[in-house]
């Protein structure tokens, strides 16, 4: 039984208890552009159910909130200077709701779970079918985060697909700068600031070895041989 009520939790087929009652309210609003930032670092169909989502936190000793999106082998944090959230928040993502997202557009949280994009007058663009609020712990990911002795640059085996998303994200923000610490250690990056958002994320390294030329590569022989 337990597995069922779990199952239906994942599938956000019902309200959760504290938003299921009373009247309907706005409990989060960020920029939509956001969404198209964190997508991409949001986990698909992971058992791990509550990285299905993206994380909203208010922050507490700045303006604004904390978006958060991570799949486990990297992460993404934006925080919207003039975004709200009434309690700390999961919330699944639809790509469809992508196509409706700019910078002057709005994704709204409702308390029973509804969630939708509005453009700046107001008007709904889309709304996402069910309940959009998933329960669970999202992981802190400011105990992984850090620029303690990291340098700029690229080092490590990174995976090209994680890379490539990172600098999409730096497309729409007209720069992006990366930070190694070692070989072990996420690459993290910062992009350029795009109105009132700021974006900074981290790629966990692959495990590979690279200190030797491999053994089907020629030997070095004398010059002297080498002529015809």
């Amino acid at each position: 039984m337990s597995d069922q009520n779990e199952q239906m939790l994942i599938d956000g087929v019902q309200d959760t208890a504290p938003h299921a009652n009373g009247p309907r309210r706005m409990i989060a609003r960020v920029n939509a552009m956001v969404l198209k930032i964190v997508f991409p670092f949001m986990a698909q169909e992971d058992i791990r159910y509550y990285l299905n989502g993206i994380n909203i936190r208010p922050l507490v000793l700045e303006d604004g909130v904390m978006v958060v999106a991570t799949d486990g082998h990297r992460y993404v944090v934006v925080r919207d200077q003039h975004g709200y959230a009434e309690e700390e928040i999961i919330v699944s993502i639809k790509k469809d709701a992508l196509k409706s997202c700019n910078t002057k557009s709005t994704f709204d949280v409702m308390s029973n779970g509804s969630a939708m994009v509005n453009d700046e007058t107001g008007q709904e663009q889309f709304i996402q079918p069910g309940n959009s609020l998933i329960e669970g712990t999202f992981p802190r990911i400011e105990n992984i985060a850090s620029a303690i002795g990291y340098k700029e640059g690229i080092s490590g085996a990174i995976n090209p697909a994680y890379l490539n998303d990172a600098l999409k994200i730096g497309q729409h923000f007209g720069s992006i700068r990366f930070f190694t610490r070692d070989q072990d250690s996420p690459l993290t990056f910062v992009v350029g600031g795009l109105g009132d958002l700021e974006v900074f994320g981290g790629i966990m390294k692959m495990r590979d070895s690279f200190e030797q030329l491999p053994r089907w590569f020629p030997r070095p022989v004398p010059f002297e041989l080498t002529e015809v």
